[in-house]
């Protein structure tokens, strides 16, 4: 059997050629990327000493006089430099004569005309390993003998797409986990059901499942239109394997499962499954798979369904599997070296297959379009992660031309809430909704069902969980489901989609009957400021530190007044999300609702229009409720006030309120200052909220900056008892001295006295300190150093260190 090496990769050649010398010499190998160890791409190390050392050439389809310039300079580049055994492996056609003019070529090593493999020499090994070949599936996938049956006229006629497809794409395939277990359910089941989202590469696994039957002289057939191309080509007794790409359809499961469709299908798989010489590998959308098991009753019952399925997503691809598909990609696209450099700068490919985005389909977009583009070659690695980031192409066509209205609908509410959410609740706010336009609101039965067909592709549902209601209590019995969105991609989708149908913000606004959801569109509003302080302080305040670079969707204009509305109408509503219990992950917790942070949006989206959209009696009601909260909360809490106040600091009518309610706050963060950190905090209610001093507060700052200087002389000593190690001694120092910074103090302070009073620390630590362990290693510290550096020596790259790193210098 021929076989195409032109489709493997260096990185895949090196490998292959590692397989079979592991499989001759029955011990594992080491391989390295070329360029770091200067001809030594695999080698054998025993006993401290090198005693195989290979060199591969990847040289597809050329003779010897294509390649003779190549081995020559490599020839002089290692000289004598090995002694061990040395093998030269090529991909090249060579003949006796070749190999002898090789070896004398590199007379500087001891480099055997037998240890001279060229392609024939290969194939020989191949043969005598056929499990190598079996582990380097690119060898059989693109073997002439599986390109005949491919390219056999009845099929290529039947199925001319797919076999162009296949003849395109082979040289992309990578396996991943779901590769072997769909082979085990075909062995069990002889029906495997590939279901996913679009673009995980449910169609790449079916393909790659229909070649290696080809490969074992299965005949193949594709079904295009229903199962009675199937029933066609049935030959009893004759090795079959028949793939069905999206059975279900692509758009919905009604446009293909009619006229009895449905039961033929059913019938079909019952009947390969009692046979031996049959196989069915079928693909689907996960959301229209789950549509056919509602809808129709045969499909419901088909054991295929039940036991013979497998979920592809992306659990399925291990970082390696990810950047062997990203790898692939690159390494066979029409990219100039500076493309290619752009992504090994840095290791920029790292953050490429860590993107949580990240999805076969997309890889094959940027790569495949990025020639046409426009797009500078220098910036293909920028051109790849906006991609990623912004996945919109690859969810448009799903979102607004396959779904029905109802089901958008329910999408739609469902990233506006953007955390997990009860049934019920999810519920009233689809009919809230709905009811806005006035259309026909969803019954909850229906919205079960709803829900069961988008489960997989666009949500996840947690049935069962208990629930501890703040506003119900909590008792066992008391279960629920649960729902949120699942893709990071498609949310981002859909938040997009949003944001630019104007009508549909409207309806949304209108009809939001949670505060998180008019909080969301709100949030949208401010896209614009993402890199503001004025985002940031909101970002924070609601949800941690914002990721670097990350914006927000930004909403057509003229829509503030209506999201002011709904904000105001909803700041006392109940929370509609729901959180894992900090004691038992079992149990769901609805979060408490937080004024601050509610008031704290409101604010932000009024300052952004010039403090114009929150009426009087609504700024009333965000400083009484600051005054309320200053007066109730643990002092430890009180910090959590001062965005709100800085907010609160720019509207005058509400002056000498907010004065009062920061002299009521500095009044209890007065009654402890036991630490730096105390005496900071309170200086930051009289320096940095932009609240007018009063004369109570200017006589308090002038005590307390006394107070701080007393304090200061003596703390160190105290804190000297408690701290426990070295570095929670210079973490306490490290407080002291930005607190003197603060206080203007640190000119003033003797630099001498702060290390002698880290010195102070240290020592106190050290007396308290076990040092029993001391004295356990007693060899000289050169002598250590030096075994060190050999052992470095001997395991050097070992295996190439990280494998994904060596698979990406083998790019340029």
């Amino acid at each position: 059997m021929a076989r195409n090496y032109s489709d493997l990769s260096p990185h895949d050649f090196e490998i292959l050629v590692r397989d079979l010398l592991q499989a001759s010499h029955g011990v594992r190998m080491e391989t390295f990327p070329p360029g770091r160890d200067g001809g030594v791409d695999i080698r054998l190390h025993r006993n401290g000493e090198e005693t195989i050392i290979a060199q591969c050439k990847h040289s597809p389809g050329r003779n010897f006089a294509q390649i003779k310039g190549q081995l020559a300079s490599e020839s002089q580049k290692i000289g004598n430099r090995f002694s061990c055994r040395y093998i030269l492996v090529t991909s090249a056609s060579l003949t006796r004569q070749n190999k002898q003019e090789i070896a004398t070529m590199f007379a500087g090593v001891r480099l055997a005309v037998d240890d001279i493999w060229g392609v024939d020499d290969l194939d020989n090994l191949l043969r005598l390993y056929p499990h190598v070949e079996v582990d380097n599936f690119k060898l059989w996938i693109t073997s002439s003998a599986v390109l005949e049956h491919l390219l056999h006229p009845e099929l290529y006629q039947r199925s001319s797409g797919l076999v162009d497809r296949i003849i395109k794409r082979r040289k992309l395939y990578v396996h991943s986990e779901a590769y072997p277990d769909s082979l085990r359910i075909l062995d069990e089941y002889h029906v495997c059901v590939i279901s996913g989202e679009p673009g995980i590469g449910k169609t790449t696994l079916a393909e790659t499942l229909l070649v290696k039957f080809l490969s074992d002289d299965w005949e193949a057939h594709s079904a295009s239109s229903d199962v009675t191309d199937i029933e066609k080509v049935w030959k009893p007794g004759v090795k079959q394997v028949f793939l069905y790409d999206d059975f279900l359809g692509q758009n919905s499961l009604l446009e293909k499962l009619n006229k009895n469709e449905d039961s033929r299908l059913a019938n079909l798989v019952d009947r390969i499954r009692d046979v031996d010489d049959k196989v069915l590998i079928m693909t689907t959308r996960e959301y229209i798979l789950q549509q056919a098991r509602q809808v129709h009753e045969h499909l419901q019952n088909s054991r295929a369904l039940s036991d013979g399925k497998v979920i592809l997503n992306l659990s399925h691809y291990t970082a390696e599997q990810k950047a062997r598909i990203f790898y692939n990609h690159i390494h066979f696209a029409e990219l100039s070296n500076v493309a290619r450099e752009s992504i090994l700068q840095e290791r920029r490919y790292i953050q490429v297959i860590r993107h949580t985005n990240f999805n076969p389909r997309i890889i094959e977009l940027v790569t495949k379009n990025f020639e046409n583009s426009g797009v500078g070659d220098e910036f293909f690695f920028e051109y790849v992660l906006n991609a990623l980031d912004d996945p919109r192409e690859l969810w448009e066509r799903i979102f607004e031309s396959q779904l029905s209205a109802t089901e958008r609908s329910l999408l739609l509410v469902l990233t506006t809430i953007r955390t997990r959410v009860e049934l019920r609740d999810l519920h009233r706010a689809l009919n809230s909704y709905e009811s806005v336009d006035g259309g026909r609101r969803t019954d909850l039965h229906t919205l079960r069902l709803l829900l069961k067909k988008l489960e997989g592709t666009f949500i996840q549902i947690s049935v069962d969980t208990a629930l501890d209601d703040q506003v119900n209590g909590f008792h066992p019995d008391n279960r629920a489901t649960l729902i949120q969105l699942a893709n990071p991609s498609f949310v981002d989708y859909v938040s997009s989609y949003l944001s630019t149908h104007p009508d549909e913000i409207d309806q949304m606004a209108h009809g939001c009957i949670f505060f998180e959801q008019a909080e969301t569109l709100a949030l949208w509003e401010l896209g614009e400021a993402s890199h503001t302080r004025i985002f940031q302080i909101a970002f924070d305040a609601l949800f941690g530190a914002a990721p670097q670079g990350w914006q927000l969707p930004q909403l057509a204009p003229g829509h503030q007044t209506l999201l002011m509305s709904a904000l105001t109408r909803l700041e006392s509503a109940e929370s509609c999300t729901w959180v894992n219990s900090p004691i038992d992950f079992r149990v769901a917790i609805r979060r408490e609702a937080s004024v601050r942070n509610r008031h704290l949006v409101m604010l932000i989206l009024d300052g952004k229009y010039g403090r114009s959209l929150l009426g009087e009696g609504s700024l009333a009601g965000v400083v009484q409720g600051l005054t309320e909260r200053i007066g109730r909360a643990d002092l430890e809490l009180l910090e959590r006030e001062f965005p709100i106040m800085r907010y609160l600091s720019r509207y005058e009518s509400i002056e000498d309120r907010l004065v009062a309610a920061r002299d009521l706050a500095a009044t209890r963060m007065l009654q402890v200052l036991e630490h730096p950190e105390h005496f900071q905090s309170a200086l930051s209610v009289f320096r940095d909220l932009g609240v007018n001093p009063s004369h109570w507060s200017e006589r308090s700052e002038a005590d307390l900056r006394q107070r701080f200087a007393s304090f200061v002389s003596e703390w160190d000593w105290a804190e000297a008892g408690r701290v426990n190690n070295v570095m929670e001694c210079e973490s306490s120092l490290s407080l002291l001295q930005q607190a003197l910074v603060d206080f203007e103090l640190h000119e003033s302070m003797d630099p001498v006295a702060l290390a002698d009073r880290l010195s102070m620390l240290q020592d106190e630590v050290a007396q308290d300190l076990d040092f029993s362990d001391e004295g356990l290693d007693e060899s000289d510290p050169g002598e250590r150093e030096r075994e060190e550096h050999d052992e470095e020596n001997v395991h050097s790259s070992q295996e190439s260190g990280d494998p994904i790193d060596d698979l990406f210098g083998t790019l340029i």
